[in-house]
């Protein structure tokens, strides 16, 4: 059967991260935001682009009537910001055999005794994700360049985000540790965690990101019908309420 788990990761680090949840993430929130300037003038009452460019201009013409009619600025897109995932869930060192399967990362008895008794190595885990560690490509690149000598930490590991479709090199920008249960020699029990990831781009990972969405636009497409395809057309409701339709 199929491995069910979600993981943060980093397999190159030093030492390699590996963080296995223990239960299926509480909350996964995705945020994606794009920047965008104002253009310098308003649009014109005139075919001016039509003149110049002839029926390629035809479009822009007829957009620049639409910022006239309502006296606001177009819009021009600037640059992307990265996506943002922000993640909650939970550790316990408890065996928990109450917890149905489904919320947990991996769905048998065999997981409570992986985790159980503590989970101070899994936190571990986490902080490496916020703390510099050396990188043994740049090391090595510098090694045989004449460096001779290895480049002490300078940043935080790159944490890669595997839970669901999701397959994504990240930052960790923030962790959040709540231990809401302690045992008799103080040991952390029970941990909240809350953490933000964020893409980074520079990466193989959001090269095959961008194509396996675009074959999930395409399966959406039989998802649709004709009437769907009609209604979105410019204009579509504007006819509608003219012919009452």
């Amino acid at each position: 059967m199929a491995r069910t788990a979600g993981y943060l990761a980093n397999l190159i680090a030093v030492p390699p991260l590996i963080f296995r949840f223990q239960f299926n993430p509480e909350l996964l929130s995705e945020k994606k935001s794009f920047a965008y300037r104002e253009t310098t003038s308003l649009g014109k009452w005139a075919f001016d682009q039509t003149k110049a460019k002839g029926l390629g201009g035809v479009a822009t013409d007829l957009k620049e009537i639409g910022s006239s009619l309502v006296g606001t600025k177009a819009l021009e897109a600037d640059s992307g910001k990265p996506r943002s995932f922000a993640l909650d869930f939970a550790l316990d060192a408890r065996s928990l055999p109450d917890i149905p399967a489904q919320q947990t990362g991996e769905g048998s008895a065999s997981d409570d005794a992986r985790f159980g008794g503590r989970i101070e190595p899994s936190l571990a885990v986490l902080r490496s994700f916020m703390n510099p560690a050396w990188d043994p490509v740049n090391d090595v690149l510098a090694w045989f360049s004449g460096a001779k000598t290895f480049c002490p930490p300078a940043q935080p590991p790159l944490c890669t985000l595997k839970l669901g479709g999701i397959d994504l090199d990240c930052v960790m920008t923030d962790l959040n540790i709540k231990i809401t249960q302690f045992k008799p020699d103080l040991t952390p029990e029970r941990a909240e965690v809350s953490l933000t990831l964020n893409e980074q781009t520079a990466s193989i990972s959001t090269g095959l990101d961008v194509l396996d969405r675009l074959v999930e636009v395409g399966k959406s497409y039989g998802q649709l019908d004709f009437h769907d395809w009609v209604q979105a057309l410019p204009g579509a409701g504007l006819v509608q309420n003219i012919f009452e339709l």
